[in-house]
C-alpha cells in the first residue's frame, strides 16, 4: 500500500470517528472516503492544468495554483495529514504532466482545457454531494 493510500485512509478514519459528533451539532457534512478521493483527485487536476498553463504562459503564470491555495484555504487550512495530501497529489501531477508535455502545443492547450472541464465537474459534485444548499422555504428575516 503506498504512503498517499495509507495516509487518506488513515485520515478518513480519524475523521470519521472524530468528526460524526461535532458534524451532527454543527451542520457540517460529515467527510468520509469519497470526500477525500474527490478532493485528490481535484487538487491532481489543477496540478496537471497548472503545469501546461506554465509549460505555455511562463513560470509567472500562477492561474491555477491559486485556485489550488483557496482550495487548502477552505478545504485543509490547517497543516496535517489532508492538506500535506492534496499538495502532494497537485505536485506529484505538476510533474507527471510537465513530463507529458514538454512542448505548448494544440495537444497541450486541448489538454488543459480537459482539466479544467474536469476540475469543474469535480468541483460541482462536491458541492452538490457534500455541501448540498438547504432547499427548505424560510421565512421572512
Amino acid at each position: 500500500m503506498n504512503k498517499t493510500v495509507f495516509h487518506g485512509i488513515l485520515l478518513s478514519l480519524l475523521v470519521i470517528a472524530g468528526a460524526s459528533t461535532a458534524s451532527a451539532q454543527s451542520g457540517i457534512p460529515l467527510r468520509g472516503p469519497d470526500y477525500f478521493r474527490d478532493a485528490a483527485e481535484l487538487a491532481a487536476t489543477l496540478g496537471s492544468a497548472h503545469a501546461i498553463r506554465v509549460r505555455c504562459n511562463g513560470r509567472e503564470d500562477q492561474y491555477w495554483r491559486r485556485y489550488m491555495s483557496d482550495m487548502l484555504r477552505y478545504e485543509a487550512p490547517e497543516r496535517g495529514g489532508l492538506r500535506s495530501s492534496l499538495v502532494e497529489g497537485f505536485n506529484n501531477a505538476y510533474t507527471r504532466t510537465s513530463a507529458q508535455y514538454l512542448n505548448c502545443d494544440n495537444r497541450a492547450i486541448e489538454a488543459e482545457a480537459r482539466f479544467a472541464n474536469d476540475g469543474r465537474d469535480i468541483s460541482n459534485r462536491m458541492a452538490t454531494h457534500y455541501f448540498p444548499k438547504d432547499t427548505r422555504k424560510r421565512g421572512p428575516n
